[in-house]
C-alpha cells in the first residue's frame, strides 16, 4: 500500500470538507481577543498541501509551512506559485525545528502533534519558544485528547471533478504506559476508473488535558490561554458532553 502523503491532491480532496475561510476567521478572533503582538507572520506546523495559504496570503499574512513530507512540500510550493503569492516551505521535524526568522502565530491541525515520546513533546515547545514571537499565540486543533483513549474511528466520502475517495481513520492505543496511539488513515481513490488505495500508519504521543495543563504552567515560555469545543469561542471545554475538534491556546511568554 502506497504512503498518502505522496498523494498530495489526493489528500487534499479527502479533507475538502473543511471550511478554510471559516477557520481563518476563528484565527484573526483568537489573535484580536489573546494577542499581545500584532501579526503579520504565520507558521503552520505539519503544513501539508497548505489549505491555508491562499486565504491567509489574501488578508495579508506571510506564509511558513513546515512539514516532513517533501511531496507535499513540492505541491504546496507549487499552489504558492500559481497565486503569485510568496511563501516560505521547510522541510522538517516539528519535534525539533529551527526557522530563520521569528514569526507572530503559529497553528497545528487536525491533531497533528506528531512527536513520539515525552522528550519530543518537550523538544517540540523547545523549537517553538524559538520560533514564535514572545505575546504571540500558538493555536492547536485536535491535539489534546479530551476522550478515554478508547479505540475509535470515522469513515467519509467525498467527490470532486470526477476523482470519488472514501476516506476510513481508525485509531488505537499501543502502549498505555508510554501514551502512545496510532492513526491510521486510508484512502480509497477512484479516479475516473482508475483504483488506488492508500494509507498513513502513524505512532504519536498522546497527551491528555490535565496533563498539558501542567506541562505548559511548568515552563518559563508559554501560558495557557484556553480550550474551546467545536472551534467556537464561546464554547469552553468544561461542561462540554460531546467533543468535536477541541481547540487549545496557548501564548509565548
Amino acid at each position: 500500500m502506497e504512503n498518502i502523503y505522496d498523494y498530495p491532491k489526493y489528500y487534499e480532496i479527502a479533507f475538502s470538507w473543511r471550511d478554510i475561510p471559516d477557520e481563518v476567521d476563528v484565527f484573526e478572533e483568537c489573535i484580536k481577543r489573546f494577542s499581545r503582538i500584532p501579526v503579520k507572520s504565520v507558521l503552520e506546523l505539519a503544513c501539508g498541501n497548505a489549505p491555508h495559504l491562499a486565504e491567509l496570503a489574501g488578508r495579508g499574512y506571510r506564509y511558513t509551512g513546515l512539514d516532513l513530507s517533501q511531496p507535499m512540500l513540492d505541491y504546496a510550493r507549487e499552489k504558492a506559485k500559481v497565486l503569485g503569492v510568496p511563501a516560505t516551505l521547510l522541510r522538517g521535524d516539528m519535534a525539533q525545528f529551527a526557522l530563520g526568522e521569528q514569526v507572530d502565530f503559529a497553528y497545528v491541525m487536525l491533531g497533528s502533534l506528531y512527536v513520539a515520546d515525552s522528550a519530543g513533546l518537550v523538544s517540540h515547545f523547545d523549537s517553538l519558544a524559538g520560533a514564535l514571537r514572545p505575546g504571540g499565540l500558538y493555536f492547536m486543533d485536535w491535539c489534546i485528547a479530551v476522550s478515554s483513549g478508547e479505540p475509535g474511528g470515522e469513515t467519509w466520502e467525498v467527490e470532486q471533478d470526477g476523482v470519488r475517495i472514501k476516506v476510513s481513520y481508525t485509531s488505537k492505543e499501543i502502549d498505555p504506559i508510554g501514551q502512545v496511539s496510532r492513526g491510521i488513515d486510508t484512502l480509497e481513490v477512484d479516479d475516473h476508473g482508475r483504483q488506488l488505495t492508500i494509507s498513513d500508519d502513524t505512532a504519536k504521543r498522546v497527551v491528555y488535558p490535565q496533563e498539558f495543563l501542567h506541562f505548559i504552567r511548568c515552563r518559563p515560555d508559554f501560558e495557557f490561554v484556553g480550550w474551546w469545543n467545536d472551534w467556537n469561542l464561546d464554547q469552553p471545554l468544561e461542561g462540554a458532553r460531546k467533543f468535536a475538534r477541541p481547540i487549545v491556546i496557548v501564548r509565548r511568554k
